[in-house]
């Protein structure tokens, strides 16, 4: 007979940690003050790993969806910048309007929370800079998005997908070093 195994409990493991971004288009225009939007690539990494994996709504919504379902599933937390106000909930409709169950709870960390300041624009990009990240956020303007979603594949929409989940990454690890992230919050839809 064999010996029996001590049970696993989620304290015996280490805690998962998900980085993610979302690139969306507008979908129409129901109201001037809301345009709806449709998740066009979902890209993803584990802290603690290199790799970056992605999805394009171009292979198929809801395969797009449930491959990055399956990752979500897996984390504990959620790290990302501005994804508690616009990626989350965005992504949230989309797996609603697609016949798939809602977003469940999760912890969520997002960087574009920082202590009380003023004078300081709290978007990625300019977070990438005051903290010297490596990485820099791929710039597109109307224009070049445009062309971005005519190209064969979408491999600039891909490029920055990845690369906002790369430099997100260098982020948050420099505002870990500097106590400026704050701790995780739980989010619910």
């Amino acid at each position: 007979m064999l010996p029996s195994l001590p049970e696993i409990t989620y304290e015996d493991r280490p805690t998962r940690i998900l980085d993610f971004d979302i690139e969306t288009v507008a979908a129409g225009f129901a109201d001037p003050a809301w345009v709806p939007q449709d998740v066009t690539c979902i890209a993803w990494s584990w802290i603690g790993e290199e790799k970056v994996s992605s999805v394009i709504r171009l292979n198929g919504v809801e395969k797009m969806l449930t491959r990055f379902l399956e990752e979500y599933a897996r984390a504990d937390i959620l790290t990302g910048h501005n994804i508690v106000r616009f990626d989350l909930p965005v992504l949230n409709a989309e797996v609603i309007r697609h016949g798939l169950p809602a977003l469940g709870p999760k912890l969520a960390q997002d960087t574009i929370r920082l202590p009380k300041i003023k004078g300081l624009k709290k978007v990625q990009d300019v977070l990438g800079k005051m903290l010297g990240t490596p990485t820099d956020k791929l710039p597109l303007n109307w224009w070049e998005w445009r062309d971005a979603y005519n190209e064969p594949g979408w491999k600039t929409v891909v490029l920055r997908c990845e690369g906002d989940v790369i430099q997100h990454k260098q982020i948050r690890q420099r505002m870990q070093e500097r106590n400026l992230l704050a701790a995780p919050r739980m989010w619910r839809p």
